[in-house]
């Protein structure tokens, strides 16, 4: 009997332990998973362009529902005429399928990266001048990204239905005003230290389209799109905190290896690291002005500065009246 109650307190002790092991075996597969979705699978790529070699790293976790072409690895972007057919500078497009780390996380939506050879754009805004955009000049490259967003959004906007809140479909722009302040809407990114312009355009549905541009010779420019596309009943800052996190490590890698006699290599690895975005629209800064205000900026601003205080004494007048006649 003492034998019995010996063997059946064992069997029952074996039990436990299997119960115990099992539980952290499944504890350790859902942490397991969540870990694994965080450390994706990356792999470097490079395309040869006219000698320049532009190396980048991609998660390879691509979406299955969006079939996609071969990458590009080889472009001749001395040929400009060939850039009349607007899909000869495509290198790569991707998708992703974005969802919250675990088996079990949420879909929030999908991130599409489109990257590309530009042949440099015609000035047609004209915004501080009528020359052709020279892309050594860290203030026409600017402008001309923004040249670029007119140029392809403006017709969209006038057939689109723009969302609740906005006069279009698509919004962008590369400075905002303050009275005497001015802002840079784009971003300074640096690489591998080589300097990116990173810029955002807000689409319709939520969607946001996050810009990476910098100059490859005096004639073209590598552009880098991400589409952030949420899915419903899914906030864009839930998409776009996972999402930020993943793709940190895809532009962290761009690197552009110039050739030799490439000036910009100088440029973009030298000269652009000394300013900010900011600071370059400041030594524009009567420029600038002059897009808000008119030719006449000081005298815009002074009358608006005018409008101003008295507006300011007269609420302060009416507030003493309120209170004479209703203190608190």
């Amino acid at each position: 009997m003492k034998n019995f109650i010996t063997f059946k307190s064992l069997l029952k002790s074996i039990h436990y332990s299997w119960v115990i092991f099992m539980l952290s075996a499944i504890a350790s597969l859902f942490s397991g998973s969540a870990q694994a979705a965080k450390k994706d699978h990356v792999f470097p790529r490079q395309i040869n362009l006219s000698g320049n070699i532009f190396h980048f790293s991609l998660p390879e976790d691509f979406s299955k529902d969006m079939p996609a072409a071969d990458m590009v690895e080889s472009l001749n972007i001395t040929g400009l005429k060939k850039f009349d057919d607007p899909k000869y500078g495509n290198l790569i497009r991707r998708w992703w399928d974005i969802k919250e780390p675990g088996w079990f996380g949420k879909k929030l939506g999908t991130v599409m990266m489109d990257i590309s050879v530009q042949r440099v754009a015609e000035n047609k805004a004209k915004l501080f001048h009528s020359n052709p955009y020279d892309v050594t000049d860290r203030m026409d490259f600017i402008l001309m990204l923004d040249d670029v967003y007119h140029q392809r959004y403006d017709a969209l906007n006038k057939t689109m239905q723009p969302d609740a809140g906005n006069q279009t479909a698509y919004n962008s722009g590369f400075v905002t005003v303050s009275g005497r302040k001015i802002f840079s809407l784009h971003q300074d990114a640096v690489f591998n230290s080589q300097k990116w312009v990173k810029h955002f355009i807000a689409g319709p549905d939520g969607a946001t389209i996050v810009v990476f541009a910098t100059p490859l010779d005096m004639n073209t420019y590598l552009y880098v799109n991400f589409t952030y596309s949420a899915n419903n009943n899914v906030l864009p800052r839930e998409l776009s905190a996972v999402a930020d996190e993943k793709f940190s490590v895809v532009y962290k890698s761009f690197n552009i290896q110039y050739i030799n006699e490439n000036p910009l290599r100088d440029v973009v690895g030298k000269k652009w690291l000394e300013n900010t975005n900011q600071e370059i629209l400041e030594q524009h800064r009567q420029s600038v002005l002059k897009l808000f205000y008119g030719n006449d900026p000081e005298k815009a601003l002074l009358e608006q500065e005018k409008e101003l205080r008295e507006s300011q004494v007269k609420d302060e007048a009416e507030l003493r009246k309120t209170l004479k006649h209703d203190p608190l």
